[in-house]
């Protein structure tokens, strides 16, 4: 029995031994090679693969903003010397020029593929999105793209964003930013033990973000930046904004904002940029608040219009002075001038002279709680609702608002309330969102920048219809036509390709200092397709800003 059990043992022992020594021989001899190979494989690298920022664009197809793609190769400090002397030669090799210690930037697409084989140690291949904006063309409309900063990475943070990422910083870049913003990918690259790749696989694809177009038109945008850019220069002007939109949507056109910057040495000349006082980084054109001078003298005539204190066919004599008041008793700017009055006059007569007498006591008749409630209707006081961060509301003139700041309300500051003083202040953008409501039949459309997300059309938003009677509005709008056919606009539009409409305005900010000159305009007069607005600071009457409104009109309508 113990025999039986010792060979029983004996031949499972010998059993086991020739299956382990079979195992041997197959790993060894028959596949020693492939396993060799496999296990020569045992390292694996996980990059990551930036997305693509979506596109941004003009409404024609114009690029605004895009990502580049461009490669580093970082060398750390504690690299070996015998990796940073092959480094050295293999530059030298493929033309590159490196001093010997830091990162290589602009590497050739031969070096970085030899790099990647080399395997060499604490040196990396890195992908470097760039985003590459306008420059300075419209900067404070387009934005950029840059580091999150700490009070922005809570928010972030939810989104799924690494704490690196680079995310829109003011203009469509940020506004749009969850359109934009793509998804990360990963790449997982095997080498083997000398460094050698292997092989290279996807473990996410990254996701572009999606293109953006704008209702800006890239070349009516540098249009106006240009001929404003060159008034403010030629007159001396500390800065300006000027605003186009569409009368039928609310698109904006063109916006511009002067004085600008470029976006592209952004962060290098941050601490000038913060530091001038003429404060680049601010966007006038929907943070600028200013006095609109006579251009308020539509909100008025609407106003008295409606009401039914006047009828297009009333006249009012101008005396040179206001004298309803013991105080005050305000001059019309004619008599102030030259000692002439404008006589009697119809509204028309008196938008196309400017005639201030006729529209103190126009104002006086509408009263201010009438005359403020319209410029809000018409979009005076109230946030256009622009996708842009940083809107102002502005001010409409009144009793609140003055107590508020501390000031006294006196019956008769109705009288410079109805030219556009008093504490009237608001932003050019809504000077133009006033006048295309006004001249389009009282449509009053939500301002925007959002033309398409991707290929989807963005449709604009309605706030709304101000009733006006057509009578009316063609009394309003013959006046507009007066500036431009025989008025202070005459010489200026006088080679349009259409008819137009405008009002000019000078707005007094300090009895030291030039006047703020500003403009409205709209055409064609008799379907108007767009408004704009325009303000100097310290740029004097509003009838200079003609030729900035001319050229403007004309690149418009001659690419219609």
């Amino acid at each position: 029995m113990t025999t039986f059990r010792f060979y029983t043992a004996a031949g499972l022992f010998t059993g086991l031994l020739f299956c382990f020594v079979a195992l041997l021989w197959d790993l060894q001899v028959v596949s020693g090679a492939a396993w060799y190979e496999k296990s020569q494989q045992a390292i694996a690298q996980v990059e990551t693969v930036p997305a693509a920022r979506g596109k941004i664009l003009d409404r024609t197809g114009k690029i605004l903003a895009q990502d580049s793609l461009s490669w580093v190769i970082r060398v750390s400090g504690d690299c070996p010397e015998p990796d940073l002397q092959r480094l050295e030669v293999l530059c030298r090799e493929e033309g590159v020029d490196w001093s010997g210690a830091g990162d290589i930037t602009e590497p050739t697409p031969a070096l970085l593929v030899r790099v990647r084989s080399e395997g060499l140690t604490r040196v990396t291949v890195e992908p470097v999105v760039t985003r590459t904006g306008s420059g300075e063309l419209a900067p404070h409309v387009i934005g950029r793209v840059g580091p999150m900063t700490p009070d922005q990475w809570e928010s972030y943070e939810a989104q799924g964003y690494p704490m690196d990422a680079r995310v829109g910083q003011e203009g469509a870049e940020a506004a749009f930013e969850v359109l934009l913003h793509g998804t990360d990918g990963t790449r997982v690259i095997h080498t083997d033990r000398q460094g050698e790749i292997t092989g290279e696989a996807y473990g996410v694809l990254p996701q572009p973000g999606q293109d953006v177009t704008l209702t800006l038109d890239k070349d009516l945008q540098t249009t106006l930046q240009t001929a404003l850019g060159d008034f403010l220069t030629a007159h001396n002007c500390p800065g300006g904004a000027g605003v186009v939109l569409d009368v039928r949507d609310g698109g904006v056109l063109a916006m511009a904002s002067l004085p600008g910057y470029d976006t592209a040495a952004f962060s290098a000349s941050y601490d000038d940029l913060s530091a001038d006082s003429a404060a680049p980084l601010m966007n006038r054109a929907i943070q600028g608040l200013y006095a609109p001078g006579s251009t308020f003298k539509l909100v008025t005539a609407a106003a008295a219009l409606e009401e039914g204190v006047l009828t297009p066919e009333t006249k009012i004599l101008d005396t040179g002075r206001y004298t309803y008041y013991t105080t005050p008793q305000p001059q019309c700017w004619l008599y102030r001038q030259e000692g002439r009055t404008h006589g009697l006059e119809t509204l028309s007569e008196a938008i196309a002279d400017s005639c201030n007498l006729f529209f103190y006591d126009a104002g006086r008749r509408v009263g201010m709680e009438a005359l403020g409630a319209w410029a809000h209707a018409l979009g005076l006081g109230e946030a256009t609702g622009i996708e842009l961060a940083g809107e102002q509301s502005g001010v409409v003139a009144g009793p609140d608002y003055t107590k508020s700041v501390g000031g006294t309300w006196y019956e008769g500051s109705v009288l410079s309330a109805a030219i556009g003083q008093e504490n009237n202040r608001f932003t050019p953008l809504q000077l133009a969102h006033m006048t295309a409501t006004l001249v389009g039949d009282g449509n009053r459309w939500q301002v925007h920048l959002l033309k398409k997300a991707g290929q989807e059309d963005c449709f604009p938003r309605s706030l709304g219809k101000v009733s006006i009677s057509p009578e009316n509005l063609s009394a309003i709008k013959e006046g507009m036509l007066e500036v431009t056919r025989s008025g202070s606009l005459a010489e200026a539009f006088r080679d349009l390709p259409v008819e137009a409409g405008a009002k000019t305005g000078s707005a007094q900010v300090a009895a030291d200092r030039e006047a703020n000159a500003v403009l409205v305009a709209f055409a064609p007069y008799e379907a108007p397709q767009i408004a704009l607005a325009l303000v100097a600071e310290e740029g004097g009457s509003g009838s200079a800003l003609g030729t900035v409104a001319a050229q403007v009109l004309a690149a418009y309508f001659e690419n219609v």
